[in-house]
């Protein structure tokens, strides 16, 4: 299917409904195909039929766009580690919320996997990551201090959401240079990463 009616899905005649995840998929085949650099948010506004006004009205600037729904994602994560019984070890609740928040349609694993490879090596977005990561950090080292009843700047909590956050990485730079790896694949990746926290 083309872009342009993927982006539209509409009859004829019929102004296309906007939603960010729409956008992202616009600007996500947009830098596959052209390249982040090479793409320009008035670029990705034209594809996804919207004005550039309208695209800032969703997202702040073109890096938070290949982001995406990353700081829903987060709090999602929260809400799964709130859940966990206290009776799950720590190192099994850290594996499974790592897998719960890497989980996505299988049908997203090759727009991921672009999603991913952006992410990882375009220096603007590594740069957005400073941020973003801090977050997710925060969401890890503040589950890790309740079970041990510290702060989340203590050292353990800390050293832990960092090294989760590594492993999770670590675990995507090996996926995404592995063509036609699955998502079971990067499941397992995350999980044996998860063994070094002991």
């Amino acid at each position: 299917m083309e872009l342009q009616e993927r982006v539209e899905g509409r009859t004829p005649g019929r102004r296309p409904s906007t939603t960010r995840a729409s956008i992202v998929e616009v600007a996500l085949e947009l830098f596959a195909r052209c390249g982040y650099e090479s793409t320009s948010v008035d670029q990705i506004a034209e594809a996804a039929h919207i004005s550039r006004r309208t695209l800032f009205r969703y997202f702040p600037g073109k890096a938070a766009i290949a982001w995406g729904e990353f700081g829903e994602q987060i709090h999602l994560m929260l809400d799964y580690l709130d859940a966990v019984p206290e009776s799950t070890p720590l190192r099994d609740a850290l594996a499974d919320a790592l897998v719960a928040f890497n989980t996505f349609p299988d049908s997203q694993t090759e727009v991921h996997r672009v999603r991913m490879r952006l992410l990882l090596t375009v220096d603007e977005l590594r740069a957005h990551s400073t941020l973003v990561y801090a977050d997710w950090r925060r969401a890890v080292a503040g589950f890790v201090a309740d079970r041990r009843g510290e702060s989340v700047d203590d050292l353990i909590p800390a050293a832990t959401a960092h090294a989760a956050l590594g492993i999770a990485l670590s675990a995507y730079r090996l996926w995404i240079d592995e063509p036609g790896a699955d998502q079971d694949h990067l499941h397992d990746l995350l999980r044996a990463g998860t063994q070094i926290l002991g």
